[in-house]
């Protein structure tokens, strides 16, 4: 069946499922057979009792009908594990076995009158569980036969056998008159009817449920756990890389949401993301693992980070009063600067090319920083590749913007430079605990940059090398041309400090990372973080529309 059927969209189950479930059904029906013919059984025995009594002919009739019965459910029983008329068979025994009350209500007749065979509250007890039992097979026919057949058979009966059997006097009262056996007639038809409307429901429900475990197994090479972030974009799963053979490995995998699929600008932006990603290999680079399609669902494997992101460290160490040491922030600057060498010169196509990868939202929600003291460049989604680029000048602001170049916020040419001053503003709030450009307000904060005041910073951070705000400054130039030109410039300039050399870098992040999820499992149980891109996030990415300006 097509995927975006309406049978799928109702929860129906589909072809593979239902003849699971048939199956299933099928041995319930021989289940049942078999009860059946203990309960057929005890019917001989029990009429053969009574013809003993004193009412022989009833006695024969109950034996002999018992009797039919059991055959029917021996031959029934005997086929379907044959799997002879599986479905037809069924159908006959529903009819069938709606006779089994009202036989039971003419002996009532015979043996105790028409008043008690009326009254008796056996024979619709034996039509409700007989319509509890079809409606556990799932057969929504089956229910609405056995209601149905049992109205007109109990309507039937009333009119031709029992009611002559009633004096004037009883036909007068409520319990024995007309009116309350066509309500019992119709209470036995919307019985069945109800029941077949249920079972309907539940099928509907297994539909749904059996969809919804597909869409948790990609593939069969993908199990989703946990949600990890949602929103407009699609959401983002913890899940267990696991194809054939045992081999386990935790991933991430984003899905896009169904709807957004259909728009070709999007899925190409999605589809985009994963190709230019998954070619930026490197230690400090959140590695895309696979792309592809479940369904109606595209989805993105990535590499999966435990951890937090460096926006949480700083959030938390802020509050908290906390400073960093200065070879932690040694360890994390160096590895950025790493990962952004790569992307903007190392990176390279297959016959060679170098992609010259800009990241353009460089920001500490997308620095993630592991529990073993990794740290790796998450979020490429808005990156380009200036090689692919049609043009050196952008069209659209997008980003967070207390984290971007002045150029940038004019849409000027894109330049690796942007990822430098980005790195040089998280590197000044390592340092001293203190946001450079964010303000209350976007205005403000915009007026900030521009501006490109940066304070002092052995000020913020007594004791601080000199070398470091020299570093920052550099990093963080107003003018692109007294920027360092690359990643590789910086890391080589960051390279005489003497903390970079420090063997207490990655010791100290880990110890910095356990002691923020700590600190984070007192409310929230901790966080697990991976590569997750501001569409993904709750924290919306600023986008600021622009219309093209020359480079400064």
């Amino acid at each position: 069946m097509a995927e975006g059927s309406p049978r799928r969209e109702t929860g129906e189950v589909r072809a593979e499922l239902g003849v699971a479930l048939e199956e299933q059904i099928r041995r319930l029906d021989v289940f049942l057979c078999r009860v059946w013919q203990l309960a057929s059984g005890l019917g001989v025995a029990g009429g053969l009792a009574l013809a003993v009594g004193v009412r022989g002919p009833l006695g024969v009739t109950a034996s002999a009908i018992g009797g039919l019965l059991l055959c029917w459910f021996t031959l029934e029983a005997s086929l379907l594990r044959r799997h002879i008329a599986v479905r037809t068979l069924p159908i006959a025994s529903y009819v069938i076995e709606g006779l089994v009350p009202w036989a039971f209500l003419l002996i009532l007749l015979e043996t105790q009158g028409p008043t008690y065979a009326l009254g008796s509250w056996a024979p619709p007890l034996l039509v409700a569980v007989l319509i509890i039992t079809a409606t556990a097979r799932l057969r929504p026919l089956a229910p609405l036969l056995l209601g149905g057949s049992s109205g007109v058979v109990f309507l039937a009966l009333y009119v031709f056998v029992i009611r002559p059997r009633l004096t004037e006097a009883e036909r007068m009262q409520t319990l024995y008159g007309n009116a309350m056996q066509v309500s019992r007639a119709i209470s036995l038809f919307c019985g069945g009817l109800l029941a077949a409307v249920i079972t309907r429901a539940l099928r509907n429900v297994i539909g749904r449920a059996e969809r919804t475990a597909r869409s948790m197994d990609l593939f069969g090479k993908y199990k989703l756990g946990d949600k990890i972030a949602a929103g407009g974009m699609g959401v983002v799963h913890r899940a267990v890389y696991c194809p054939e053979g045992g081999f386990e490995r935790v991933v991430a995998v984003k899905l896009l949401h169904a709807h957004l699929a259909e728009e070709p600008a999007l899925l190409a932006a999605f589809r985009g993301e994963a190709e230019l990603s998954a070619k930026l290999v490197h230690p400090n680079i959140v590695q895309v693992l696979d792309f592809g399609r479940a369904g109606d669902a595209y989805f993105l494997a990535m590499e999966f980070v435990d951890g937090m992101t460096l926006g949480t460290l700083l959030r938390k160490m802020r509050a908290a009063g906390k400073l960093p040491k200065t070879a932690v922030v040694a360890h994390v600057a160096r590895e950025i600067l790493s990962g952004l060498a790569h992307s903007h010169a190392g990176a390279r196509e297959a016959d060679g090319t170098r992609l010259r990868v800009v990241h353009r939202d460089l920001c500490p929600a997308n620095v993630l920083l592991s529990k073993s003291g990794e740290v790796k460049i998450g979020d490429f989604g808005i990156a380009r590749a200036l090689r692919d680029a049609d043009t050196s000048e952008t069209k659209t602001i997008a980003g967070h913007a207390a984290y971007m170049a002045p150029e940038q916020l004019r849409a000027g040419p894109i330049d690796p430079r942007w990822d430098v001053f980005a790195w040089g503003v998280m590197v000044f709030e390592l340092l001293t605990g203190k946001p450079l450009f964010q303000k209350a307000t976007e205005a403000e904060t915009l007026l900030a940059i521009m501006a490109a005041e940066v304070p002092d910073m052995a000020g913020c951070r007594a004791g601080l090398d000199p070398r470091w705000e020299a570093i920052v400054r550099r990093a963080v130039a107003h003018d692109p041309a007294e920027r360092f030109a690359t990643a590789r410039e910086a890391l080589e300039a960051l390279a005489q400090l003497p903390d970079v050399a420090s063997p207490g870098g990655v010791d100290g992040l880990v110890e910095l990372v356990a002691w923020a999820e700590a600190d984070q499992a007192d409310a929230t149980k901790g966080e697990v973080v991976t590569s997750i891109d501001e569409s993904f996030r709750d924290e919306p990415t600023r986008a600021v529309s622009s219309t093209k300006s020359p480079a400064p």
